[in-house]
């Protein structure tokens, strides 16, 4: 319950912000709407807001929740009345069907274990869905670092041209030089073009996600990565490297294991529940006899005990079924604790990777930064030529792209291994 009072306290602001952003992205007068700006914890909490499978995992919880209600009440009694000619002609019985504690408990905890596996899936899609928001904004981030890198390398290369040309008319450099440099600046500006639109395809995919339709670009980055070589250091020290010591390790048990588990708990009270349905409850008759035409007058009062025999049957079919439910719950018990710790072996490995690329990248953006500069003075000064520039200049946007690759990448392994990690507590129902 606490969980869905959280669910619904977040989805409530986040519609909040949602009602927002389609206020401000609708066409207003026939003008074209602004883009909003979007933050990483707006992204995800308009995408647990607009998603279809939380109310999907709702119904699943309502749905656990009414199967426990059914599980705990009581069968109304059965009032029957009847006439004969033999005396006392009129009677009048109540049967009152006896919920023995054998059948009640395991049926019970057999309801109350399906409640608790349905909202452990509930918290499992509610992370599912975070994380999907929060990696598609990562990288939205280095789509969009990677635009404005390849905008910024294409005006130096024009300005490289233009500086080629002024050269060439003062005869220090060659009809070759301007010609190097005019297609290089068309290549960048290529280069950049297809960034952009790769940038825009990233946000079209994120308004996607929070549920926006991506007919028209709605919403800009309100944070966006750092292109500049000396922000590296800084940028890298922002990633920790997610270790074992996370949460849900160790106190706690992974979403996708608890559910199953779960599950295998309640097939084992359903085997108890029908073992114990060998012999069905009796039933309690109470009762009255009255309007005995010649005889003493008044209620003659009537008891019985309905107790059925188990001749034809002892449940041996439900028994069967029951067992071979608990032996599929055991077995996929089995299968997905061991999908867990092979997604996890994973996932450790690739952030472990991940960071060491971002760090070997993080110094090849100084030193690329450095040489870039440095030739790019030497060119001016007439000591190196426009191709040994042109190529400082590509070596260091590559260094700069490939970093920003790394960050955003070393991001997404952080946030799927923080995800595996995480953990809900598996008590006693």
């Amino acid at each position: 319950m606490r969980l869905r009072r959280m669910v619904a306290r977040t989805c409530g602001s986040s519609l909040v912000l949602l009602l927002a952003t389609n206020l401000v992205a609708a066409p207003l007068s026939g003008q074209v709407a602004r883009p909003v700006p979007v933050t990483q914890a707006s992204v995800t909490a308009t995408a647990l807001a607009q998603s279809p499978r939380v109310r999907i995992a709702h119904a699943d919880s309502a749905l656990a929740d009414a199967a426990l209600q059914l599980a705990q009440q009581f069968e109304n009694p059965v009032l029957s009345a009847s006439y004969t000619k033999d005396a006392p002609q009129a009677h009048l019985a109540l049967g009152v069907p006896i919920d023995l504690a054998r059948e009640r408990r395991p049926r019970i905890a057999s309801a109350q274990a399906q409640l608790l596996a349905a909202t452990v899936r509930m918290q499992l899609v509610l992370q599912e869905i975070a994380l999907d928001a929060d990696t598609t904004f990562l990288r939205a981030q280095a789509r969009e670092a990677r635009a404005r890198l390849s905008a910024r390398t294409s005006r130096d290369a024009d300005s490289l041209a233009i500086l080629a040309r002024l050269r060439r008319d003062a005869g220090d450099a060659s009809d070759l030089d301007v010609e190097v440099a005019i297609v290089f600046a068309g290549q960048s500006a290529n280069t950049a073009s297809t960034d952009s639109a790769a940038a825009i395809t990233a946000l079209l995919a994120m308004q996607t996600v929070m549920g926006l339709n991506p007919d028209s670009l709605r919403i800009v980055l309100a944070d966006t990565l750092s292109t500049a070589a000396a922000d590296a250091p800084a940028m890298l020290s922002l990633v920790p490297l997610a270790s074992d010591n996370a949460p849900g390790v160790g106190a706690t048990t992974p979403p996708l294991v608890a559910a199953a588990q779960l599950d295998e708990r309640s097939a084992e009270q359903s085997v108890r529940l029908e073992q114990a349905r060998r012999l069905a409850a009796p039933s309690l008759l109470v009762g009255i006899d009255t309007w005995n035409p010649g005889g003493p007058g008044g209620l003659l009062p009537q008891v019985g005990l309905s107790i059925p025999l188990p001749l034809f049957n002892r449940n041996a079919p439900a028994i069967l079924s029951s067992k071979a439910t608990l032996r599929r719950s055991s077995a996929i018990v089995a299968q997905v604790r061991l999908t867990q710790h092979g997604l996890v072996a994973n996932a450790q490995r690739d952030a472990r990777l991940a960071r060491q690329r971002a760090e070997r990248s993080a110094r090849l953006v100084a030193s690329a930064g450095r040489i870039a500069t440095l030739s790019l003075l030497a060119y001016q000064e007439g000591a190196a030529t426009v191709t040994s520039t042109l190529e400082a200049q590509r070596g260091a946007r590559e260094a700069l792209t490939q970093f920003t690759d790394d960050i955003a990448a070393m991001r997404v392994a952080n946030r799927l291994l923080q995800f595996l990690l995480l953990g809900v507590p598996l008590g006693t129902p």
